[in-house]
C-alpha cells in the first residue's frame, strides 16, 4: 500500500474515533467494580454514563463549526488529548464526584471527533463514502474490543 497523506490521515484518523469509542464503551463493563470503589448505587454511575453520553451529543454541531474556524488537524488533536487526560483522570480519580466530571470532559473530548474527522477525510479522499466506511469501522471495532479489553484489565 502506498502510505501517502491520505493514506496516513485515514489510519490515524480511524485509529483515534476507536480509542474515543473504546474509552467511551470501556466504562460499562466496569460498572460493578465503580459501585464498590466508590459505594454508589448502579444509577449513579448510570447518572454519570448519560453525562458522557450528553456532552457527546452537546459538542457534536459546535465540533464542525471549531474544525471551520480553527482547522479540523487542531480539533481531531484536541480530541485526542481530551480523550486521553480524561481517560487517566477517571482511571485515578479518587472520588465519585471527581470521576463524573472527568466522564463529562470525556463526552466533550469524544464529541470533538467525527464532524472534523470526516471533513477532514473527505478533503483528502474523491472516493468520501468508502473512506467514511473505513472510519467508522474504527467505532465498530471498539465495540468488540472495549468490553473485552476493560474486563481483562
Amino acid at each position: 500500500m502506498n502510505w501517502r497523506y491520505a493514506h496516513r490521515s485515514l489510519l490515524l484518523c480511524t485509529l483515534a474515533f476507536m480509542v474515543t469509542m473504546v474509552a467511551r464503551l470501556a466504562i460499562s463493563p466496569l460498572v460493578p467494580a465503580i459501585t464498590d470503589e466508590f459505594a454508589v448505587s448502579n444509577a449513579a454511575v448510570g447518572l454519570a454514563l448519560s453525562i458522557m453520553w450528553a456532552t457527546y451529543v452537546l459538542v457534536q454541531f459546535p465540533s464542525g463549526v471549531l474544525g471551520d474556524r480553527f482547522g479540523e488537524r487542531k480539533v481531531i488533536l484536541t480530541e485526542i488529548g481530551l480523550t486521553g487526560l480524561s481517560s487517566l483522570c477517571i482511571a485515578v480519580a479518587p472520588s465519585y464526584g471527581v470521576s463524573v466530571l472527568f466522564v463529562g470532559v470525556l463526552g466533550i473530548g469524544a464529541g470533538l471527533h467525527y464532524t472534523p474527522a470526516t471533513t477532514f477525510l473527505a478533503k483528502q479522499y474523491d472516493d468520501i463514502g468508502r473512506t467514511i466506511g473505513v472510519h467508522v469501522a474504527g467505532s465498530s471495532t471498539a465495540g468488540l474490543v472495549a468490553p473485552v479489553a476493560a474486563a481483562a484489565i
